[in-house]
């Protein structure tokens, strides 16, 4: 008798180690070095510059299909990245002026203008936005 009650504890013993085994994490979680991780992070997004290239680019694509407001969406969202880029001036200072809203269209020429270089062709496609919002508008004395 004492055999079979000794027999039994084994079991019961072996078995409870068994769920007690069965409790833990049926999968072993990763460890991660923070510092790794967001280094993979930022290598998987794009930079800042390749940001508002991108930008720079869908929005003079909007513009060139004459959908004025995505091109004035897209360039907005370029100057939120980096507001000294002057080729998001010029595309909403041209957007703003074919939806024939030239006081817009001016400020946004000349504020393109205070980040381009002075003599570039940029600077000079922002000068000559000036000049042809100036044409259009009415003398004020």
């Amino acid at each position: 008798m004492p055999a079979i009650a000794l027999m039994r504890s084994l079991s019961l013993l072996a078995l409870l180690l068994v769920l007690v085994g069965c409790a833990g994490p049926l999968v072993q979680e990763e460890q991660t070095d923070p510092q790794v991780d967001a280094a993979d992070q930022r290598e998987s997004q794009p930079s800042e510059a390749e940001a508002v290239s991108g930008l720079s680019h869908q929005a003079r694509e909007h513009y060139q299909q004459g959908n004025y407001s995505a091109a004035i969406a897209a360039a907005e969202r370029g100057l939120r990245i980096n507001r000294r880029t002057p080729e998001l001036y010029l595309v909403l200072a041209q957007s703003y002026f074919q939806m024939a809203q030239h006081q817009q269209a001016d400020q946004f020429a000349q504020q393109g203008l205070r980040y381009s270089e002075p003599g570039s062709v940029l600077s000079e496609a922002l000068q000559a936005m000036r000049e042809l919002v100036s044409a259009r508008q009415p003398l004020h004395f």
